[in-house]
């Protein structure tokens, strides 16, 4: 089969829409919202650095759906009228670089801060995994489960009516969703838990909802972690490919697998590489999208060739808003560890670069970029 190059459009056959390339801006944690979530002025000058730098697709960073769900300060939120009208402005700004824009909504599950919520968190089951919940996991009532389905749906239709094009639900990350999908954290014995298709309906009944409400124009994706990872145990390759599978069905229009890095051996199961795995494995007629170690252009094209349709630039987009427009005309990127001053160049205010500077390896150690 031949290869496209990520240069070419990526064609949402089922939405009817069409994006300029097969470049994403994955959605990037960065803490410059305000504190109660509504967007800063500084990230929307860098999602306006990105639209111009050529992406084809901007995914915005995780969003909070529903109070008592919140992960991090500096976290946006899509709950409040004046919240979608500021999406409304990144979406009108995208449109004007004939840019797609997409949101992605989120709750924090068990991962969930008890400081900025001030209650435990929530989950399938009340298992605080790993020791690391001071007051434990509530195990969430059917009540809850609707509640929290329908925050999902509202602020997907509060981003339809602000003019995005689409939203992702965050089913990665050991987040709620994920949650949900994780059996050893999933013990429950009804509707919602037990088989991998049962671990399933909360998503499935959140995207039936928003297709119920909102013209199919409007892109519904969905992000998924392939395997267990860091200190999370109990998310299954087969598990996670049988859930694409499943997810392919219900009229969703991508996949978004957030693979860590893309080209590593699976940790089970056959195959050169984890995209290589998921792909042979993969039978839904909906396009596959990749993030995990997309540096640069032959990275791109790399996953391109190994069953990818489209991919998300997450880290290198951090030093290089105009990530395509770079490697589109083999111009020189910026690799990390990116110095601060390039950082705050491109519009990272003191609580982004705070942020950025807890991740090993991507900001220098000094103010001029120099490694001590």
């Amino acid at each position: 089969m031949a290869t496209t190059s990520f240069t070419h459009p990526q064609l949402f056959s089922r939405a009817g829409k069409s994006a300029k390339n097969k470049a994403v801006l994955a959605p990037l944690t960065h803490n410059m919202s305000d504190d109660n979530g509504d967007l800063s002025s500084d990230e929307m000058a860098w999602l306006s650095l990105c639209a111009r730098g050529g992406f084809g697709t901007l995914i915005l960073a995780a969003t909070q759906v529903l109070p008592g769900g919140r992960c991090w300060q500096g976290q946006p939120g899509l709950m409040s009228d004046f919240q979608q009208g500021q999406f409304a402005k990144v979406a009108a700004m995208a449109r004007g670089h004939r840019v797609l824009t997409i949101v992605q909504l989120h709750h924090g599950g068990v991962r969930a801060s008890v400081e900025l919520n001030e209650r435990a968190p929530m989950g399938p089951s009340a298992i605080a995994a790993g020791g690391r919940y001071p007051l434990g996991v509530e195990e969430m009532s059917g009540e809850q489960i609707a509640e929290l389905t329908e925050g999902f749906v509202s602020a997907a239709q509060r981003a339809y009516e602000a003019g995005m094009d689409g939203v992702e639900l965050h089913g990665a990350h050991n987040f709620l969703l994920c949650n949900f999908l994780n059996p050893t954290l999933n013990l429950r014995s009804d509707e919602w838990g037990g088989s991998v298709f049962k671990r399933t309906k909360i998503l499935r009944d959140i995207i039936a909802e928003i297709r119920r409400r909102l013209p199919r124009n409007f892109i519904v994706g969905v992000r998924l972690s392939p395997e267990s990872y860091a200190n999370v145990r109990g998310i299954a390759l087969s598990h996670q490919v049988e859930v694409a599978n499943i997810l392919a069905t219900q009229d969703i229009d991508y996949l978004h697998f957030s693979m860590g890095d893309s080209f590593k051996a699976p940790n089970e199961g056959e195959g050169s590489s984890l995209l290589a795995h998921i792909r042979e494995g993969f039978t839904g007629d909906i396009p596959l999208m990749v993030a995990g170690k997309i540096a640069d252009g032959l990275s791109a094209q790399q996953a391109l060739h190994l069953g990818a349709d489209m991919v998300a630039v997450g880290s290198a987009a951090l030093g290089n808003p105009d990530w395509f427009n770079r490697v589109a005309t083999r111009t020189k990127l910026v690799n990390p560890p990116f110095s601060r001053k390039q950082l705050s160049l491109n519009g990272f205010n003191a609580k982004g670069l705070q942020y950025l500077l807890s991740v090993p390896g991507l900001v220098a150690s000094t103010e001029d970029g120099a490694q001590v």
